[in-house]
């Protein structure tokens, strides 16, 4: 009898939970069904602050024309699972926006009349077969004044940005007019003319920036800078970049307009990898000194805990080792009180300079990111054309210190006047003139960091490039830019989808490595160099002619035997370490696997236990 309601108690279980089960998913799916529980450490499925306050703000009906041809998905389901988070997510917009974002969806098979609408509205097909039919996945949106954005395809490559890619576009229709910049340049970051006559595209960063701000050009590496003598009334933002010969009256014009309540942001790099080490022009340093600073300028920043890889050549073979210049400074070291930077997990630089407070300032000078304390300063000369790598590991000592790598400067401060000639100044006016005023500036040494390979991978698409950041170095130049002309909606959605999460026991455990490999090294090397004195002082006492005595030969010999036993040393040291690494990425990769299967094994084991036991029990009282 016992066993038979013991049956029907478990079927009516069953039944509960089936029950159960059903309710709660009507009741989701009917009172439940905008919500979302994000758990992603990036929050990477939950809108944003500044995607909301974009959409609430939407004055006028904003239309988004959403392609998708089905059968794309059918042929590649990643596709179909990204279709169906845009839909969501634009439907979430519409749902913010309180309908001034209206939203329609199309399926555009081949041969339709749908198909000839994606083509005229630029969105691009990708082929569904051999027989010449093609997919299409875009987004077209528009306002009632001609503004027209389109996203021909929707690369899943940056699935990570689809928020940021749908919200910039809505931000840039929703806006009347964008701020205006002012952009003085040395280097031809906004595209050259080769000495072939040909053009070279702008550096990407530009479309960045464009994307956000309209854009003047007040001097470029090929204008007479004496040519400028104001800024125009309507820019009250300066985008400085590695300006090249100054003169005393573009100086002037940049201080005038600082004191006068403009903003800026400069770039400034000591030592450019790109542009073959030229410098910025010195006498940005009147200003910068005025300003309570000064850029070391014989010297670079290396950081031996945050260098990036990069290739060198050894014996003909492609190898990669730190480069200590190289530096890609992580969310530790970034100033997350900061608004710009806040939320930022990577910035490539390299060869940067180092900025240093001058004793007794008067401006607020606070730090936006630095180096780690394991870094040091490099004599520019030694990171020039083709660095040694491996002798810049090797000599690292660490300093303890974290250097200023980007700052921001507030407070007052006085002219360069003193230091410039007032007969090259035609525009100085004694009545005009601001010998005080307040500074608000954004600084950064190093220029670098603005090129593609530094930020961004490129992937070419019917002509069109797709960008895929990988480090958040255009965020913090957009974000720094909106910041100064304080408009700042997008700041914290830029910095999603980038996202760096190191290892850190691994990383640890190579940086233990390397010290030990820089110390065996350093001491091989020091024998090696005692040992050459003594030979040449020997030729020097016998005029450049003589043979050596038994006890240099045995101490020639005995380091020579030296020699070879630390290289062993250094590569079972070596071999010992990677076997670690290999065994702990191992350990992570069976934990990845196998973690959750075990703990539901784990559980499902306690929970036979503990049945097994209840009916034990029940028996046994039976």
């Amino acid at each position: 009898m016992n066993r038979k309601n013991s049956i029907i108690y478990t079927w009516l279980g069953v039944l509960s939970a089936v029950i159960i089960l059903i309710s709660v998913n009507t009741l989701v799916n009917s009172y439940l069904n905008s919500q979302r529980l994000d758990l992603t450490e990036e929050r990477m499925y939950t809108i944003s602050s500044g995607t909301i306050e974009t959409l609430q703000s939407i004055q006028e009906p904003i239309n988004i024309k959403f392609y998708f041809t089905n059968r794309l998905g059918e042929n590649y389901p990643p596709f179909k699972l990204f279709a169906d988070r845009i839909k969501t997510l634009l439907k979430r917009y519409e749902e913010i926006s309180d309908g001034n974002l209206i939203i329609s969806t199309y399926n555009p098979e081949p041969f339709t009349e749908i198909e000839e609408q994606a083509l005229a509205d630029n969105i691009r097909g990708i082929p569904l077969n051999e027989q010449g039919e093609y997919g299409y996945f875009g987004i077209r949106a528009y306002n009632s004044v001609d503004g027209v954005e389109v996203i021909p395809f929707m690369d899943i490559e940056r699935e990570e940005f689809l928020e940021y890619d749908l919200t910039s576009r809505i931000f840039s229709l929703s806006k009347e007019s964008k701020p205006k910049i002012g952009f003085i340049a040395g280097l031809g970051i906004d595209g050259v003319l080769d000495n072939q006559g040909g053009a070279v595209p702008p550096w990407k960063i530009m479309g960045q920036i464009n994307e956000f701000f309209d854009v003047t050009t007040l001097l470029d590496y090929n204008m007479d800078s004496r040519e400028l003598k104001s800024i125009p009334d309507d820019i009250d933002t300066l985008l400085v970049v590695q300006p090249l010969n100054l003169s005393d009256q573009a100086l002037y014009t940049i201080d005038q307009f600082v004191l006068g309540g403009g903003n800026i942001l400069l770039a400034l790099d000591p030592s450019t990898t790109v542009a073959a080490g030229i410098q910025y022009d010195q006498k940005m340093d009147y200003i910068l000194e005025n300003w309570g600073l000064k850029i070391m300028p014989e010297l670079v920043a290396g950081d031996l805990k945050l260098a990036r890889p990069a290739q060198v050549g050894d014996r003909g073979e492609r190898v990669y080792n730190n480069y200590l210049a190289l530096i890609g400074v992580t969310s530790e070291y970034i100033n997350q009180d900061d608004p710009i930077v806040s939320g930022l997990d990577l910035i490539n630089i390299t060869t940067a300079g180092v900025i240093e407070r001058l004793p007794d300032h008067k401006t607020e000078i606070t730090d936006i990111f630095t180096t780690s304390e394991q870094s040091t300063l490099i004599g520019k000369e030694e990171v020039k054309d083709n660095p040694d790598l491996n002798k810049l590991l090797r000599e690292f000592e660490a300093s303890n210190n974290k250097y200023s790598l980007s700052v921001r400067v507030k407070g007052s401060a006085e002219s360069v006047i003193e230091n410039l000639e007032l007969e090259n100044i035609p525009t100085y006016s004694e009545a005009q003139h601001i010998q005080n005023g307040s500074v608000n500036a954004i600084i950064v040494t190093d220029v670098d960091f603005l090129e593609d390979q530094f930020w961004v991978n490129i992937k070419e698409y019917f002509g069109e490039d797709l960008l895929t950041p990988f480090a958040n170095n255009a965020t913090f130049i957009v974000n720094a830019l909106e910041n100064l002309s304080d408009s700042s909606t997008l700041a914290t959605l830029r910095a999603r989808g980038v996202m760096d999460r190191p290892f850190v026991l691994i990383n640890d455990l190579q940086l233990q490595s390397e010290t030990i490999f820089r110390d065996k090294e350093r001491s091989l090397a020091n024998e090696m160099a005692a040992l050459q004195n003594r030979m040449r002082e020997l030729e020097q006492k016998a005029g450049g002619s003589v043979m050596l005595g038994q006890s240099d030969l045995d101490a020639f010999n005995e380091f020579r035997e030296k020699a070879q036993n630390v290289q062993k040393e250094l590569r079972a040291i070596k071999l010992e370490l990677a076997q670690e690494l290999e065994a702990l990425n191992n350990a992570i990769k069976i934990s990845n696997m196998a973690g959750i299967p075990i703990l539901f094994l784990a559980f499902g084991i306690l929970y036979w236990a503990i049945r097994k036991y209840k009916i034990s029990r029940s028996a046994q009282k039976d």
